[in-house]
This record gives C-alpha cells, sequence and structure tokens, in this order.
C-alpha cells in the first residue's frame, strides 16, 4: 500500500519512505481537516497517546490522510498536531485512503458518491503493509481506553 510512498515529517517537513519508516511499527491512519470541531479534541488525545507509547520505543506511527481544502489549511492545522507523519498535500493517497476506507467526512460525500461511508472524520484505522484492516474504530479506543488504547492494535509488518 505504502510502496513507492513518501510521508512528510509535520515537526520537520523532511519527506522519508514510507515502509522505511513504518517497518515494525503500529500503524493508524488518522483522517481529520482544520475545519472540523470534533477532531481537535481527538487530535490532543491521539497525540498524548503517540507520545506514550513511544515514550520508550518508537512502536506506534500516526499517518495524517488530512481533508484539508487547501495545503495553507493543512499547513496551519499540522503545527497542532503530534510528531508524526502525514501524507503530503499533494499524494494522490489523501483521496484514495478515504475512499478505500470509507472515512471522510459528511461535506466529501460528492467527491465518492459511490462509496459507502462507513465513518466520518475524525477517523482513525489500523492497518498493515498490505492496508488490510487490524482496527477500525481507534477513535473509540482512545476514548475510552486513554493511554492503552493502542495495546490490542497490530503491527505494520
Amino acid at each position: 500500500m505504502f510502496s513507492g510512498v513518501k510521508l512528510q515529517k509535520l515537526k520537520t517537513g523532511e519527506l522519508v519512505d514510507a515502509e522505511t519508516a513504518l517497518a515494525g511499527k503500529k500503524v493508524a491512519l488518522y483522517f481529520s481537516a482544520s475545519w472540523c470541531g470534533d477532531c481537535t479534541p481527538i487530535t490532543a488525545k491521539l497525540a498524548t497517546l503517540h507520545e506514550m507509547v513511544n515514550e520508550d520505543d518508537q512502536e506506534l506511527e500516526v499517518v495524517w490522510v488530512s481533508a484539508d481544502e487547501s495545503k495553507e489549511d493543512m499547513d496551519s492545522y499540522a503545527k497542532k498536531h503530534g510528531a508524526w507523519l502525514a501524507l503530503p498535500y499533494d499524494s494522490p493517497l489523501r483521496s484514495e485512503l478515504p475512499k478505500k476506507y470509507g472515512v471522510f467526512g459528511a461535506r466529501h460525500k460528492s467527491l465518492y458518491p459511490d462509496v459507502e461511508r462507513k465513518s466520518g472524520i475524525p477517523g482513525v484505522v489500523v492497518v498493515n503493509k498490505n492496508g488490510d484492516v487490524l482496527n477500525f474504530d481507534g477513535v473509540s479506543d482512545i476514548e475510552k481506553k486513554h493511554g492503552d488504547a493502542a495495546e490490542g492494535w497490530g503491527k505494520f509488518d
């Protein structure tokens, strides 16, 4: 799924090879946008979870799939995120992944008319390297289990 894909480190802007950056880790795709009011508290909780889980070892990687409608909005909202990775604004995966997993905001239903919307945003979907879903409801885990949310999430490899 991420073969040949570059991801952006949110804190530095550096582009990294996705397969290398995600190898051996739990990978959570985080679907959100600056215009989504419900995303703000989940973004903060996910940042805390990411920091806690990675305190000793780097075992959880978050890949932000932004639904922002401009690069400026995405860049501005990125400042509120944790020290994780993102699909660059011009990546085709920014529109392919919401379609693949059925996770997108109500305002974007018209972009995916033939896709069953399984979840709105915020959405956290844990996947393996083939893109198979290991956990579809990461948001619920984060809200209910807090720092233990990632314990049952499988790894990318």
